[in-house]
C-alpha cells in the first residue's frame, strides 16, 4: 500500500494518520466508479495535506518553513538537499504523487499538471 510504504509513522512521530478518513472525504465527493483514479490522487494528496498541516502546526520552525515553501515553489527534486531531514520524506512524497499523475495522464491532458503544480 502506498501510505504504509511512505512509513511516515516512524519518520514524523507527530503526525494524526488519518489516510482513511480523507479517502472517505473523497469518495463522497467523487462516488462514481469513472472517478475511481481521481479518488486516488486526491486522497493521496489531501493525505499528504494532512502531513504537511500537522508538521507546520506542531513541529516546522519558521526559517524550516520557508526552505520548504522554496522546494515546493520550485518543484524539482534538487531541493531536497536543503530540507531539513524529517521534512524530505514528506516533499519527495509530493513530489512522487505529482509525478504519478504525470506519467498517467494522456497526452491530451499534459497541461493539467503544470496548473496543479503552479496553484502549490
Amino acid at each position: 500500500m502506498w501510505w504504509k510504504d511512505l512509513d511516515f509513522s516512524s519518520k514524523l512521530p507527530f503526525f494524526r494518520d488519518r489516510v482513511v478518513e480523507t479517502y472517505l472525504w473523497i469518495a463522497v465527493a467523487c462516488f462514481e466508479p469513472q472517478y475511481s483514479y481521481a479518488r486516488i490522487i486526491q486522497a493521496k494528496l489531501l493525505a499528504i495535506t494532512t502531513v504537511i498541516d500537522d508538521m507546520c502546526d506542531a513541529y516546522v520552525t519558521p526559517a524550516e518553513l520557508e526552505l520548504f515553501i522554496e522546494a515546493i515553489e520550485r518543484c524539482d527534486n534538487g531541493s531536497i538537499d536543503r530540507l531539513p531531514k524529517y521534512m524530505k520524506s514528506c516533499y519527495q512524497a509530493i513530489f512522487d504523487v505529482y509525478k504519478e499523475i504525470e506519467e498517467k495522464e494522456n497526452t491530451e491532458r499534459f497541461f493539467c499538471v503544470h496548473y496543479a503544480k503552479e496553484a502549490i
